[in-house]
């Protein structure tokens, strides 16, 4: 009997593994916190048995046995050193939403177009076209770009987009989702979520050109720049038209809330995970700090704190020897600074920003507003002070300053004394950590883990590769008829026709009436 129980248990361990699906992931994206996101989800699928060929930008040394990297190589070096690409964070922060929205289609238009004509996207093509993909996994702000090659060449294996952002705009080409023009910001404009008419006339026209940039534009180059390397593929639409799913990086509780396409599951904190043990100076450190608690530093990847400027710098070491009781500890990327550092004040050229979030001590994150660092500050319920540089960390920070959570500054226009004044304010007034703890007791009350749940609906599509229950007929449908103007145009015209034909027909019984009384004057004079 033992031994019967014994075989079935090994049988199921054999079956389990032959259910591993061979995966493509493709990642494209040009920035390293994308592709932590994308590697919390490779990671966990490889952990469940599935087999994974990463085609993307960043790699890893040492992943584990069924992930395969395969690096689109010097991608980096080319996009910065391209004087036709705007890499310069800082300057963003000075454009208008509808500069940013431009950038962002020339941005993704620029890095296909580097990477086709990478070696490790030639490597793609030397695949047998039978290669056996079962499906196909990509970052889809990069654009279609490998992935529909990819779709195209493997026989049209069911597809999954993912991201590490939040803009459900972004997913309008391949959800058919709608832009909701008084209720949301569009995540590259720079308001509240009360805005005034002006706003919302200027948030219209934003999300305009948002879709129209994606419909005529970037739709279009990518057409022409897949084209030649496989003449044969067919129009990119149809390739974003038939995702079968959307894992976008959302959750309605730390942004703010909007209705969602049935195919766009949130997986908002996707990249939180189990906080491992400090490095042993790190440790140390915490334990040294004083009662009045840790203050963490960091300006993301994009935006290097040594690239700031010898004057925002010295601001910074200023008002941090201004507050003595409070030990800084700041992502600074050189070991060269304008001056000695006070006494309580730390640097490091890397720091783990998910394991020291989660430290009782740490009381403030002093942050770029990126939205993988709010959501780790959120998770962990550390109040933020922002400094938001470009695109959604703008919308980031509002909408923690309207949540009583945080706080933002200009990093542009730094100033020494702010900086403290606004310190001493988070750190000493009580109802930001309230707020936040609250906000994060929220954030942590799912049924699942959001990354549970990223790998639940991918393996649906694996058990279910054929549905398209979910999918809009929005999707397919021209913006010009998604949004009704068809209707509303001719409405409004014959609207118009009968008012000034009322208007019309008034006016000649109006003239009529006086030429008739002006006649009878003239009679009974």
């Amino acid at each position: 009997m033992a031994s019967a129980a014994l075989l079935v248990l090994l049988l199921g361990c054999f079956s389990s593994v032959t259910l591993g699906a061979n995966i493509l992931y493709v990642n494209t994206v040009a920035s390293p916190s994308h592709f932590g996101w994308n590697r919390a989800l490779m990671y966990e699928l490889a952990s469940r048995g599935h087999n994974l060929t990463v085609f993307g930008v960043d790699s890893e040394p040492n992943p584990p046995p069924n992930v395969t990297f395969i690096v689109m190589e010097d991608v980096y070096k080319t996009l910065y050193s391209d004087p036709n690409m705007h890499t310069d964070f800082l300057e963003m922060s000075k454009i208008s939403p509808f500069s940013m929205t431009l950038l962002f289609n020339e941005f993704v238009v620029g890095v296909c177009e580097i990477v086709l004509k990478t070696e490790g996207a030639k490597r793609l093509q030397s695949y047998p076209p039978d290669f056996g993909f079962d499906l196909i996994i990509h970052d889809y702000l990069s654009g279609p770009c490998l992935a529909a090659l990819a779709h195209h060449r493997f026989g049209k294996p069911p597809v999954v987009a993912v991201t590490a952002y939040h803009g459900l705009s972004t997913t309008l080409s391949i959800t058919g989702a709608y832009q909701y023009s008084a209720l949301v910001p569009n995540h590259a404009y720079d308001t509240t979520e009360d805005m005034s008419y002006m706003q919302r006339f200027i948030n219209l026209l934003v999300n305009l050109e948002e879709e129209l940039l994606q419909h005529y534009s970037m739709i279009p180059d990518s057409n022409r720049l897949l084209r030649t390397i496989d003449p044969t593929l067919p129009d990119v639409a149809d390739f974003n038209a038939n995702t079968k799913l959307v894992l976008l990086n959302a959750n309605p509780i730390i942004q703010y809330t909007e209705p969602f396409m049935p195919n766009v599951i949130p997986v908002g904190g996707l990249q939180i995970i189990k906080p491992k043990p400090l490095p042993a100076d790190l440790a140390q450190l915490l334990e040294r700090a004083g009662p009045a608690g840790v203050i963490l530093f960091s300006l993301g990847t994009n935006v290097r704190s040594d690239s700031l400027g010898e004057a925002r710098i010295l601001a910074i070491i200023g008002a941090m020897e201004a507050l003595p009781e409070y030990t800084f500890l700041w992502k600074f990327e050189t070991e060269t600074l304008p001056r000695k550092l006070p006494a309580n004040v730390h640097v490091r050229k890397w720091l783990p920003q998910n394991d020291l979030l989660a430290q009782p001590a740490v009381r403030l994150f002093i942050t770029h507003s990126g939205l993988l660092s709010t959501q780790e500050a959120i998770w962990h319920g550390v109040p933020v002070i922002g400094f938001p540089v470009f695109a959604d960390q703008f919308k980031n920070i509002n909408y923690c300053m309207a949540r009583g959570v945080g706080r933002r500054l200009s990093i542009e226009h730094l100033n020494q004394q702010e900086l403290i004044d606004t310190i001493r304010e988070v750190m000493t007034n009580d109802s930001y950590r309230t707020n936040m703890k609250r906000m994060s007791s929220l954030f942590r009350d799912q049924p699942e883990h959001p990354l549970d749940r990223a790998v639940w609906w991918i393996e649906w599509v694996l058990r279910h590769p054929d549905s398209t229950e979910l999918l809009t007929h929005g999707s397919r449908l021209n913006w010009f008829v998604k949004y009704s103007y068809d209707v509303l145009i001719p409405l409004f015209a014959a609207i118009a026709l009968v008012c000034h034909g009322l208007f019309f027909l008034v006016r000649r019984l109006f003239c009529r009436r006086t030429v008739r009384k002006a006649s009878g004057k003239q009679k009974r004079s």
